[in-house]
């Protein structure tokens, strides 16, 4: 703002600076770290202990993350595996019971539907992969 003292007479000119910074991350550059320090001398070591914090705790979430992702893999295989043997079981028990087509299809259709839900799901990772793979190459890009 222009004090009143210091406007212009007719056809003077006035020169305004204007100065604009910004930073990424938790933690603010060193110098205005410092200035935080200024204002009370504990505000660089809490600001720095808080990025610490959340850091550890980002990593604990993503070490649960994919902990959880690896049960939920296996859980699914040991489901498909009690399907599968239920099948072959059913059919197995039908066929024994002299009922050879019945048997044939309830055992054929269990495995077939199980074998078809791992091939989609393996399709769809695998085009959930190279989509991400895509983003992050887009990503890196941008940045460059």
């Amino acid at each position: 703002m222009v004090k009143p003292s210091e406007q212009p007479t007719r056809g003077g000119k006035v020169t305004v600076t204007q100065a604009l910074s910004s930073f990424q991350g938790p933690i603010p550059p060193p110098a205005i770290l410092n200035q935080y320090g200024e204002v009370d001398r504990t505000l660089p070591n809490r600001i720095v202990a808080m990025a610490e914090n959340q850091s550890s705790h980002r990593q604990y979430i993503e070490k649960w993350a994919v902990i959880g992702g690896t049960v939920l893999a296996y859980f699914g295989v040991i489901c498909a595996l009690i399907i599968a043997l239920a099948a072959l079981y059913g059919g197995y028990l039908l066929i024994m019971a002299d009922h050879d087509v019945a048997g044939t299809i309830f055992g054929g259709v269990g495995l077939a539907g199980l074998v078809w839900v791992f091939i989609h799901g393996t399709k769809l990772r695998q085009e959930e992969r190279i989509r991400k793979d895509r983003e992050n190459k887009n990503l890196i890009k941008r940045k460059s």
